[in-house]
């Protein structure tokens, strides 16, 4: 069956946000040992988180000092709404039905839309009993669909590895989860769970990028898709541990198939059975077919076909088993289906037990739908009007079969529907609510209810024969009952779907509301990349004006060092000149000194006598 990629490593953190988260925790501890790192992200980012402590732990310590440590750590991660309920420690499963109860109030209060639950393979009983109860919670009460349709559920890790589809990088809070746990003292008394979520967180960043230090892993679903999901393939996909046997005495049982030249369908149905790996009896029932190639199993052929009623007599009286299962050759047990229907038989004293189906509809190998069609409490005025109980899902005592006659050769439709009226004339049956097998409709390959679906006039003669026969059990008190009954599903239907409806309606106001943000923020966005543009078109003109700059710049550079050179060179030449004038003045004053000693001496004074003398004065 089709269920969200698993196989392949995380390789990328995911982003795992909701609006609304809710944790729901086996003991005090649980919630930050497996998804403190989530909770302190959500609370970091605003967002609503309630955390539900199932048991009080007092299994492992004091009770009051264990719900205080854990509101002590809750404190230390932000603002969060904590509830205690308060169920016995490591006594879960016997409460199973009180929690769901619980779980279903909470669900519906908070209305979340991401739910952090434990995963199914953890091995502590409490762990693994939350687990389920919330798995069977999600299969049994139709309401929470409306209320929860867009929520996913992550199951985390916290005593068993998983094998997870989505990685949360927690690098930057994971101090603020380890000091949540420390605050456990109590529990770090006796052992040391800051090492082990240390360890786990780093061994899960082994895949994503180096800056990713620490991360948590977790298996995501889709909320509505845990509707049509056994709890067994559930656990195979999240990472099933090794089974562990257990020595107990098992309920005696034959599984008896009805086949006729359908020798894949048939290998199928058989490989079904020993996948549940419960020790049944298998008698294959040959309805005038070809011999078919069926190992290890007890083979009843017969030469010409009898027809599905004593075919299926046929069958049971060849059984050594003292109770019956029934499956035909197109439909499939899951893991769980005999186990989980033997315990039924040892725990009540009902003349019937029966699980509920899933209808698979498939074309060319693939497919196409599966629908949660049958799920319904026994209610034996109801099954006098219409069939809800598959015969697949069905385990009857051998000698009550036989002593009722078995199925009635007259009817070769709805066989099982007339056995199923007799039977409940002698008891109750047991409903376990449980997914635990597959009622197969192949296109092309004979389904008996493709061939005479509902509305045709087989069908209705059908029907009809049904009803004839059982006349004097229905009246008109039986009818008007039945359709009360009907009735008020059909209104609690009805308002579930006008819930759903509104919600809908809800959310389509709601992504108008965000497509109209949206074109106003695309608007805004185009705006801001047009003046991000332009912006960037003038720091384009910019960088050119400045590169001009710079080589102007450079250029003055250049020139006021070679003005810098020559100016040197002229000092250097004017101080040579001072002192060169200088020295010429110094000359020109002695002689200028000279002058006047001549000018004053008797020599010049005769020689001034002489030049008169001669005329030249």
């Amino acid at each position: 069956m089709a269920l969200p990629e698993s196989e392949a490593i995380p390789y990328e953190p995911h982003d795992l946000r909701g609006e609304g988260l809710l944790v729901l925790a086996p003991h005090p501890d649980d919630e930050v040992i497996g998804c403190g790192g989530l909770i302190a992200l959500h609370v970091r980012e605003g967002r609503q988180v309630r955390v539900v402590v199932v048991t009080d732990g007092a299994e492992a310590g004091n009770a009051t000092v264990r719900e205080e440590e854990s509101r002590r750590a809750l404190r230390l991660l932000g603002n969060i709404q904590c509830d205690f309920l308060g169920f016995h420690d490591r006594r879960l499963a016997e409460e199973s039905d009180a929690l769901k109860n619980r779980m279903r109030e909470i669900l519906i209060d908070f209305k979340p839309d991401l739910i952090a639950v434990p995963s199914p393979v953890e091995i502590h009983p409490d762990h693994a009993a939350l687990a389920r109860a919330f798995v069977e919670l999600t299969q049994q009460d139709e309401s929470l669909f409306a209320t929860l349709a867009v929520a996913r559920v992550a199951f985390y890790e916290v005593s068993y590895p998983i094998r997870p589809n989505t990685l949360l990088d927690i690098t930057s809070v994971a101090d603020l989860k380890y000091a949540a746990i420390r605050a456990h003292q109590s529990q770090l008394d006796m052992r040391d769970y800051v090492s082990y979520a240390r360890g786990l967180n780093a061994y899960r960043a082994m895949t994503l990028p180096p800056n990713v230090h620490q991360a948590e892993g977790y298996w995501v679903i889709a909320f509505p898709e845990l509707r049509t999901i056994p709890l067994s393939t559930l656990r195979e996909s999240v990472g099933s541990p090794p089974r562990v046997e257990v020595a107990a005495e098992p309920l005696p049982v034959s599984v008896i198939v009805r086949t006729k030249d359908r020798p894949r369908l048939l290998r199928e149905a058989i490989d079904s059975i020993h996948a549940t790996a419960y020790p049944a009896e298998i008698v294959v029932v040959n309805d005038g077919g070809t011999q078919p190639d069926a190992r290890d199993v007890r083979l009843v052929n017969l030469a010409q076909s009898a027809g599905r009623s004593e075919a299926m007599n046929r069958g049971v009286r060849a059984a050594k088993s003292a109770f019956i299962a029934f499956l035909d050759d197109d439909d499939l047990f899951y893991p769980e289906h005999l186990e989980t229907l033997s315990a039924a038989a040892r725990s009540t004293q009902d003349v019937a037990w029966y699980t509920d189906a899933v209808s698979a509809f498939a074309r060319a190998g693939e497919t196409y739908s599966r629908m949660r069609i049958f799920g319904q409490d026994f209610d034996r005025q109801q099954l006098l009007v219409d069939n809800y109980i598959p015969l697949p899902t069905l385990l009857v005592p051998r000698e009550t079969f036989l002593d009722l006659g078995g199925f009635d050769p007259a009817f070769d439709l709805f066989e099982d529907w007339d056995f199923l009226i007799r039977l409940s004339q002698r008891g109750s049956f047991t409903h376990v609510p449980r997914i635990t097998c597959e009622i197969r409709h192949i296109e092309g390959a004979g389904s008996i209810t493709l061939e005479s679906p509902e509305g045709s006039a087989r069908f209705r003669q059908a029907k009809l024969q049904i009803w004839k026969k059982h006349a004097d059990l229905i009246n008109e008190n039986l009818i008007a009952s039945v359709f009360e009954n009907q009735k008020r599903r059909l209104v609690a239907v009805y308002n579930d779907a006008v819930e759903a409806k509104g919600l809908q309606n809800h959310m389509e106001i709601d992504i108008a509301r965000l497509g109209r943000e949206k074109a106003t923020l695309s608007g805004e966005i185009q705006a801001l990349h047009n003046r991000v543009n332009e912006a960037l078109m003038r720091i384009s003109h910019l960088e050119g004006a400045n590169a001009e700059i710079r080589n102007a710049l450079a250029a003055a550079e250049a020139d006021r060092h070679e003005k810098g050179v020559r100016l040197k060179d002229l000092q250097a030449a004017f101080s040579e000149s001072q002192q060169t004038n200088a020295a010429l003045f110094g000359e020109v004053s002695r002689l200028q000194e000279l002058l006047d000693m001549i000018y004053k001496s008797r020599t010049w004074k005769l020689h001034e006598i002489v030049e008169r003398m001669k005329g030249r004065a």
